[in-house]
């Protein structure tokens, strides 16, 4: 128990519990019901999210490999994540918006909610010209003024611009150049009666930005090479149109690229061809003209070994300078910060160079960094982390190319120079020659070597369209995008269940703070639970059906009901505690338990059975037997104890025979004073002479203390609760009662029980404690009224 008062029932109760459900299962109830109709206003007014996807399975088909056994530049290896990044990119997203015309967003916005009306619209914009970039993304209302007549306003500048014109005409001022089309005039005109409805100039950008969001991309099988695109927004149409733009933008991109691929390196291939033919034909000028002029019909035999020796590292030498300058050429295109497209461009230089090993993996990897870099800076500027790492990455792997070049450049030069140093031991050895017959075999080599090398490059140029013949790429759709008219968001079951179960949740625990913080007492079993043992129970009051405005003796008027019928079975259990009792004092906790109102009926059903009682109203604070009674609290037992009237002056004749009273009389400034003092003693004892049994209506003794010496002394000192107002704290003063005040016994009362029989609420007071009652008590007044309210009545099941 806190110092406020309030009990925690920390032990399982059935009776609690019973009485906690009975009371308050309809706040799950309702809250079941209450969050249900969140849950359809929620769906109601909440725009469904449709979503559209489609399975894309990546392939290329290489049938030059299986007859040639070499494998096109295009093949793909591993790129799996490499198209998913593209194909998440804002290039190929751009590219795929351009396919769906979406210059222009229609829309209709309603009370509530605003629909997007993509291919549904009843209304049309044929754009012309812009002349103002500012509207770009700004409401343009359109408006049907009747007679295929329409408005169209909008803010732009700071300022309300209006234009009128006529449906399928073109509208143009400063800012624009448009024609509103309508295929039904009279539908659009209705449509624009009951709904709002405007269009947008889309910015390329604006919107790219705004629908990516929304696009999901995500690779399902690395080994399959399947990948999955999903879009979700509020037009299932728009949705699957932007699947399906995206995988046709993705399929014509990856074929535009390796044709482009295949175009630069047969360009390569034939400059490098046109070249040589000039040269070859030169030098065989050269040598027959050289031929007639020297007249040097058959020089091969002179010198045969050493020819053979030279033409032999001719060949070698031609080979290591072909490549040495292959390799300076890249050096120097790799020299000057390359681009993705530069390094795309050496790779078919390195075709079936020696050095072709050691440099094409570090080239491909240079080039997937710089085109990761390329796909950043869509999103992205230079100065974000992404792309400083990958600048770093692309740095590093430049200086390990530059490395591996310079490695291979010494190589070469090594190997150069030592060729070239034994043709020049060669040739010392063969300068002995005529004169002719040395000129002759130069120019023989030069020719050889030009054709040998033209014939190379032949091959390797036939070779290559034989391989971009036999490959094709093969990228297919597995499963096409589909309008899917069942939202994925709001779910319905999803949505009802969890506002369900959250008012559910609300309402058990409601009621499970109902019980824990219960502190009510309702039955007598309540009573025999908390009370301590020394207290007896006399029985139940039951609740009397009328409202009245103060305690009254309703058993005189009523000697058969239910009422009178639980004070005789009180006056029988009286006779079992004390035989032989001639004073009655009777209290409770705070006002409105109704102790004054057991006290009066008590009285009566004792005076009743022949027995000459009288009821004193020691409640000097605030006084109620006058007023139940009737009667006038001019004097009173204020007034006899301190002998301002006499005894006789002082007692009242009730309507019940042998049932007389005394009224508390005017309210004293020392009210305990009085009932502690020796004269309210006399009075007691002489008027237990005069009658056979006197009671008591003590004040409230848990807020006050003035009666506690009356129950002590009392014949039978009784105790009243309330059903369903007194609070089980109450039970602690008891409990004081006993171990302070030394009470040897207190009987108790259970008043207002709600029995089945009973049709309605009992009693209730209109006023309430006070005169210092509450000063520093603790407690707060419940108070009743004279009637409920309609859902005081369904609700406050009391």
């Amino acid at each position: 128990m806190s110092n406020k008062g309030i009990i925690i029932n920390k032990s399982y109760d059935p009776l609690i519990l019973k009485t906690v459900v009975r009371r308050y299962w309809w706040w799950a109830a309702l809250l079941i019901i209450a969050f249900a109709s969140f849950a359809f206003i929620y769906l109601r007014y909440t725009k469904p999210t449709y979503e559209s996807s489609m399975i894309l399975q990546l392939g290329d088909k290489d049938s030059a490999k299986d007859v040639l056994d070499i494998e096109n530049i295009n093949s793909r290896d591993n790129e799996l994540s490499g198209v998913v990044e593209l194909l998440r990119s804002e290039l190929l997203f751009e590219r795929a918006l351009k396919k769906l015309n979406l210059n222009v967003s229609l829309f209709s916005r309603g009370e509530i909610l605003t629909e997007e009306k993509y291919l549904s619209s009843t209304f049309n914009i044929q754009p012309y010209q812009l002349s103002d970039s500012s509207i770009i993304n700004q409401e343009i209302a359109v408006r049907s003024k009747g007679n295929s007549k329409v408005e169209l306003s909008y803010f732009v500048n700071g300022k309300n611009q209006k234009v009128n014109g006529k449906l399928n005409e073109r509208i143009k001022n400063e800012d624009f150049d448009i024609v509103v089309k309508a295929a039904d005039p009279e539908i659009f005109h209705k449509v624009s009666k009951d709904n709002e409805l405007f269009f947008i100039f889309n910015g390329r950008e604006q919107l790219s930005n705004r629908m990516i969001k929304d696009l999901s991309v995500a690779g399902i099988d690395a080994n399959a090479k399947t990948i999955s695109i999903s879009f979700r927004g509020h037009n299932a149409t728009l949705c699957r149109d932007v699947v399906n733009a995206v995988s046709t933008s993705f399929i014509e991109y990856d074929e535009e690229q390796k044709r482009r691929s295949s175009e630069n390196v047969i360009q390569f291939i034939d400059a490098q061809l046109d070249s040589l033919s000039s040269e070859v034909r030169i030098a065989k000028d050269s040598l027959i003209s050289y031929q007639r002029k020297s007249q040097l019909s058959n020089p091969e035999n002179a010198g045969a070994s050493i020819t053979d020796n030279v033409n032999k590292l001719q060949d070698q030498l031609f080979e290591l300078e072909e490549e040495y300058n292959g390799l300076l050429n890249v050096k120097r295109k790799l020299s000057k910060s390359p681009n993705r497209l530069d390094v795309y461009k050496i790779l078919p230089e390195l075709l079936g160079k020696s050095y072709e090993t050691s440099l094409a993996g570090h080239l491909n990897e240079l080039h997937g960094f710089l085109e990761r870099k390329e796909d950043l800076l869509f999103e992205v500027t230079e100065a974000n982390s992404e792309v400083v790492i990958m600048n770093q990455k692309i740095a590093s792997k430049l200086r390990i190319i530059q490395r591996s070049i310079g490695a291979i450049e010494e190589r070469f030069s090594r190997n150069i120079s030592a060729i070239r140093g034994k043709i020049g031991s060669l040739e010392g050895e063969a300068f002995e020659l005529p004169e002719k017959k040395m000129e002759f075999n130069r120019l023989k080599n030069i020719q050889n070597l030009n054709e040998k090398y033209f014939t190379l490059l032949t091959e390797k140029k036939v070779l290559y369209e034989i391989s971009d013949a036999g490959y094709a790429s093969t990228n297919r759709v597995l499963s096409k995008a589909k309008i899917n008219l069942v939202p994925v968001a709001p779910s319905r079951n999803f949505v009802y269940s969890a506002f369900v179960l959250f008012g559910l949740i609300i309402g058990l625990g409601l009621i499970l703070f109902q019980y824990l913080t219960f502190n009510e007492i309702n039955m007598i079993e309540d009573l025999e639970h908390i009370l301590p043992e020394q207290a007896s129970i006399l029985g139940g009051v039951p609740l009397f059906k009328q409202v009245l405005e103060y305690s009254q003796l309703v058993v005189a008027d009523a000697p058969k009901s239910m009422m009178a019928e639980s004070m005789r079975k009180i006056r029988t259990n009286l006779n079992y505690i004390h035989p032989d009792y001639k004073t009655i004092a009777i209290s409770s906790s705070i006002s409105g338990e109704g102790k004054t109102f057991v006290a009066l009926n008590l009285g009566g059903i004792i005076a009743m059975s022949g027995k000459k009682t009288i009821l004193l109203d020691l409640d000097l604070r605030k006084p109620k037997v006058h007023l139940g009674l009737d009667v006038d609290n001019v004097v009173g037992m204020s007034s006899l104890i301190v002998n301002q009237t006499t005894l006789d002056e002082c007692i009242h004749h009730s309507k019940v025979e042998n049932l007389h009273f005394i009224t508390a009389g005017p309210i004293p400034p020392n009210p305990s004073e009085l009932l502690l003092s020796k004269r309210f003693q006399e009075i007691v004892e002489e008027l237990k002479e005069r009658y056979d049994v006197v009671i008591i209506d003590n004040p409230p003794v848990g807020l006050v203390s003035d009666g506690i010496k009356n129950l002590t002394d009392a014949d039978i000192p009784i105790y009243v609760f309330k059903s369903h107002y007194s609070k089980r704290i109450f039970a602690h003063r008891v409990k004081e009662l006993f171990t302070m005040q030394q009470l040897k016994s207190l009987n108790v009362i259970l008043n207002g029980v709600k029995s089945k029989k009973s049709g309605g609420y009992g009693y209730g007071y209109g006023y309430g404690y006070g005169y210092g009652y509450y000063e520093n008590s603790g407690y707060t007044e419940e108070v009743e009224v004279k009637s409920k309210k309609w859902y005081q009545r369904i609700f406050n099941r009391k």
